[in-house]
């Protein structure tokens, strides 16, 4: 149920908010030409901090209005006092139209990342569809589509929004949970001609440069360890569709994945970890980076394990997980957080200590039912001490406009988000602190 819910959420998360630029300098119209390979290391040493929709202070979230949601509200909620409050200073403001400074027309975007004390990010990215029906599709189906993306900053309360860079071509609206920073560039992942790229973003003077040139075939971002991003890479031969299941079992996947480091600086890339279908069943394989480290999860043994980036070697964690059959392809050991030094799984039912290797029963906070389906607490931003979570839902009638014009309604149910310490949400503690509505 959780990975139905993660899914729905994450769309919910993508039709967050962007905001109305204020007149400002031409900028980059696409990534550079070069990779950065080619270029003398620019980076200022910092290791890589992954930015999200909050800080210790303040929690940004927005609202849909307008005609077909054709604009969204900002809204700034104090995490100290829990006030929600619309960023706008206009007397009699009914906050629906372009007039108010909280509304912004530029969507789909993201919601506004905090960059540092005084400056939040905002990602929009324009699609047009035009071609669709009209120009030939690519051997794979596809039609192509063209993206025009646009990088905004501005003040903590939402104003003074000014367009850093824009970039016709290149498609930013990739992962809102995987926008890194070192303070002088933001880090991103991006497509340009149906090719993944990451890209490097100066603050300063918004030049793009593109740090990947081409990998073979497919691969993804799973998280940065200190300047490196970490990407998996795939030489891989897929089992015929056809085959039944239930007669022949389950085909495997053959072929390898690697997991590389791309140095941000220099462009230059190195294999981290491999793994071959000659050793063990790609398509049961667990990774992940968590907080700047890589762990190895072997379901079938029940081990998990860390990769030093700079040697490769393996360090054994724990071998005591519980483990899942060998066909078991429902199981999921993917990490969700580390927090406190336990390591807590999207759908599995321990914790691991990364010190001691101890492995614990996870004891659940009560449950969040959502349109039917049930999922422990989802954590919308992890702080020091402290995790905002969905802590309940409400029904409720929502009102939409059709393309006719006419309203409809939809039954379905409010998000209610809440500060939860972490040794509550660790130990099944309810305590929650509600604080305001979740993303609209």
């Amino acid at each position: 149920m959780k990975r139905v819910f993660s899914v729905l959420l994450a769309a919910l998360l993508l039709a967050g908010c962007g905001s109305a630029p204020a007149a400002s300098a031409p900028t980059s119209a696409a990534a550079t030409a070069e990779t950065a390979a080619a270029e003398t290391p620019v980076g200022n040493g910092k290791p890589l901090r992954r930015l999200q929709h909050g800080d210790e202070k303040q929690y940004y979230t927005g609202e849909t209005v307008g005609d077909g949601d054709s604009m969204t509200l900002y809204h700034v909620v104090d995490l100290q006092t829990g006030e929600d409050t619309i960023p706008c200073d206009v007397d009699g403001c009914t906050h629906d139209s372009e007039s108010c400074p909280a509304v912004n027309t530029e969507i789909p975007a993201y919601l506004p990342l905090v960059l540092n004390d005084t400056t939040l990010v905002v990602i929009s990215v324009q699609t047009d569809f035009s071609q669709i029906g009209s120009a030939e599709s690519s051997p794979d189906g596809s039609v192509p589509l063209s993206y025009h993306s646009k990088i905004l900053l501005m003040d903590r309360d939402c104003q003074n929004r000014r367009v850093l860079t824009e970039a016709d071509g290149i498609n930013l609206f990739w992962n809102a949970d995987q926008i890194y920073t070192d303070d002088d560039f933001l880090y991103c992942s991006g497509s340009e001609n149906n090719v993944y790229n990451i890209y490097r973003i100066s603050l300063s003077d918004g030049s793009i440069t593109n740090l990947t040139e081409h990998f073979q075939d497919s691969q993804f971002m799973m998280g940065v360890i200190g300047r490196y991003y970490v990407l998996q890479q795939e030489d891989l031969t897929y089992p015929d569709p056809s085959t039944d299941v239930a007669t022949d079992g389950w085909p495997e996947t053959t072929g390898t994945k690697s997991h590389v480091l791309l140095n941000v600086d220099t462009g230059e890339t190195r294999v981290l970890k491999s793994y071959s279908s000659d050793e063990r069943n790609l398509d049961l394989l667990d990774a992940c980076v968590v907080d700047g480290q890589y762990y190895t999860i072997d379901r079938v043994a029940g081990t998990i394990s860390t990769v030093d980036p700079d040697t490769g070697e393996e360090h054994l964690i724990s071998d005591q997980i519980p483990t899942a059959e060998p066909n078991d392809h429902s199981a999921d050991y993917l990490i969700e957080a580390n927090l406190h030094g336990w390591l807590v799984f999207y759908n599995q039912p321990f914790l691991v200590n990364v010190e001691t290797g101890e492995v614990r029963q996870r004891i659940d906070l009560p449950e969040n039912l959502w349109n039917g389906y049930g999922h422990q607490p989802y954590i919308f931003l992890q702080l020091k001490d402290r995790l905002l979570v969905d802590c309940r839902y409400e029904p409720y009638t929502r009102t939409d406009i059709g393309e006719d014009g006419s309203p409809f309604t939809t039954q379905t149910e409010q998000m209610y988000l809440g500060l939860i310490s972490i040794d509550d949400f660790l130990n099944g503690i309810p305590n929650y602190t509600e604080v305001c509505k979740g993303p609209y």
